[in-house]
């Protein structure tokens, strides 16, 4: 029977009943020091001071973070020491919510109702675990593999009970070091009779890294087909077949994981990076609904996957050529900010107010109203008084894929330069950057900049015609570019004072107001705001408007 006299145990569960009924249980067996915690929060403000033997977190605690999320953070934040035993309870069950929960690697898991010699064996049967394979944990935690390999040849030649255990993890600590012949050795007689799970993953994993597709897919396949609930295999079955060139197998393969354990994060991000890749706007809208979710439940939440989510709503919508219908799609991007402002809103170091005029600006740009877009982001950019270092990151990449959006390149150098030294965490984000930025963006300004330099130059050798087509080469890349607007309305300005045909003269006027359109309204930078005021001055004055009208 399992020694409990000497062992501390947390209670993690929302019930009070279930903490009476198994307090009575580990009572029963000798257990004289039982805490408990009734929700994932409280159950942290305790592992942060004390360390336990024996963790027993229950799935389901209500409202906010599940037993699964608090396994996750205490060991991503090494609250629970290496000696202890963690346990997963659940009365549900909801395949999708066990294999979420086994994806968090617990000792063990039970099912609600189970026995008190239950919950007695399988406690000494996780802790012999434990013990037998504590010391290669250790060394591998501490990178010693060539320690940890050494034990595992001293445990394979000792122990007969989990020799087959002891062989899966040698494999593994082979292809953690690229010895791939050596662990293909021990694996592959493991499953010549049927697919084992361990040994079947490490084997797939193992022909994956050394580019042998064609083999892992046969492997995973075979697994899966025996065993369909291992969701490990899945992923590298998708990997090998994305490598392999067989998208939209690989998605498939994915969506179906991500079904499955649909309370998994990690799961549906690589659904929508791989549907990003694919172009498949719709599953990345689901995917990236079903992410921000779980997100706002969960120990890390970040208002990245608010934006992400809003901006795969964008261009699902752009995908609908009709405008109508573009427009009722586009409806559920204020829905989602509303929503936003009692879950990202709470976030005092989130600006949501400045992100949502930034969103609000995407839904124009989608519904072809560029200028009301450019307005929004200078309008909502000149309301801002806190400098750019403080700047939430969401805020500031949404800022700057404004800026870009609106070809305000000059505006847009300093923001990028604060991202450029900021930690991106998010893999979505992160290659949204790529995209917009890095040399796409360097060719990007050095084409518009060369047109608008080579008008400058024309302007400054009085040559307007030939300065104003390379404005409007340069406007016809970025239309809304401040810059490029003001040069091409002063060089209709000096055409205007040079020529003696009212014909022509009203031609350029209307020209000239319709860049001044592109420009009103909007909250323009200091310089460029000085400079539109001269111009419109001058223009006045050659229609024979006086000043103070």
């Amino acid at each position: 029977m399992f020694n409990y006299t000497d062992k501390t145990i947390l209670i993690v569960d929302d019930q009070k009943a279930f903490h009476v009924m198994l307090k009575t249980m580990l009572t029963n067996q000798g257990a004289k020091n039982i805490n408990f915690a009734e929700s994932a929060e409280q159950a942290v403000k305790i592992a942060n001071r004390v360390q336990y033997d024996i963790y027993l977190l229950d799935y389901n605690l209500g409202s906010g973070k599940n037993g699964a999320q608090l396994l996750d953070y205490l060991k991503k934040n090494k609250l629970i020491p290496n000696h202890a035993i963690c346990f997963i309870i659940t009365g549900d069950a909801n395949k999708g919510m066990v294999l979420t929960a086994i994806e968090k690697s617990p000792d063990d898991y039970l099912m609600k109702p189970f026995s008190q010699t239950q919950l007695s064996n399988r406690l000494a049967a996780a802790t012999q675990r434990k013990l037998i394979f504590q010391e290669i944990f250790q060394s591998i935690s501490e990178e010693k593999y060539d320690l940890a390999i050494k034990q595992c040849l001293e445990k394979i030649n000792k122990q007969s009970r989990h020799r087959a255990l002891c062989k899966n993890l040698l494999a593994d600590i082979y292809i953690q070091k690229e010895r791939f012949n050596d662990a293909e050795t021990i694996l592959k007689p493991l499953i010549d009779l049927r697919p084992l799970v361990r040994p079947s993953i490490s084997l797939g994993k193992c022909y994956f890294l050394q580019q042998k597709y064609t083999e892992a897919i046969q492997v995973l396949k075979r697994l899966i087909l025996y065993s369909p609930l291992q969701m490990e295999a899945y992923q590298w079955l998708a990997r090998a077949y994305k490598e392999d060139g067989q998208l939209e197998k690989a998605l498939k393969i994915l969506t179906k994981a991500a079904d499955v354990t649909h309370h998994s994060i990690e799961r549906h991000q690589e659904v929508v990076l791989l549907a990003n890749e694919m172009k498949e706007h719709e599953i990345m809208l689901n995917s990236y609904s079903a992410i921000l979710s779980l997100n706002r439940n969960s120990f890390y939440p970040d208002p990245c996957h608010l934006a992400n989510y809003i901006r795969s709503i964008v261009e699902f919508a752009k995908q609908e050529e009709d405008m109508g219908e573009r427009r009722v799609i586009l409806k559920k991007v204020n829905s989602v900010l509303y929503q936003s402002r009692f879950e990202e809103g709470r976030n005092k170091d989130f600006n949501l107010s400045g992100f949502d005029e930034m969103c609000q600006a995407k839904v124009h740009f989608a519904l072809n109203e560029p200028l009301k877009a450019k307005r929004r982001v200078f309008n909502a950019l000149k309301s801002i008084e806190e400098p750019l270092p403080e700047f939430d990151t969401t805020f500031l990449t949404e800022t700057l894929f404004s800026l870009l959006e609106i070809g305000e390149f000059e505006e847009a150098t300093p923001y990028l330069a604060e991202l450029e030294v900021r930690d991106i965490i998010d893999p979505t984000t992160e290659i949204n950057i790529k995209k917009q930025t890095g040399e796409v963006l360097k060719q990007r300004i050095k084409t518009f900049k060369g047109y608008n330099q080579m008008g400058i130059k024309y302007f400054g050798a009085f040559q307007y015609t030939d300065a104003l087509e390379s404005f409007d080469k340069a406007l016809a890349l970025e239309p809304l570019n401040s810059g490029a607007l003001l040069n091409r309305s002063q060089v209709l300005i000096r055409m205007l004072q040079e020529k003696s045909k009212d014909s022509d003269k009203e031609k350029l006027i209307k020209q000239c107001q319709n860049s001044f359109l592109l420009l009103s309204n909007t909250h323009l930078p200091g310089n460029h705001a000085k400079r539109l005021s001269n111009l419109i001055i001058e223009l006045r004055a050659i229609k024979g408007v006086p000043k103070n009208i």
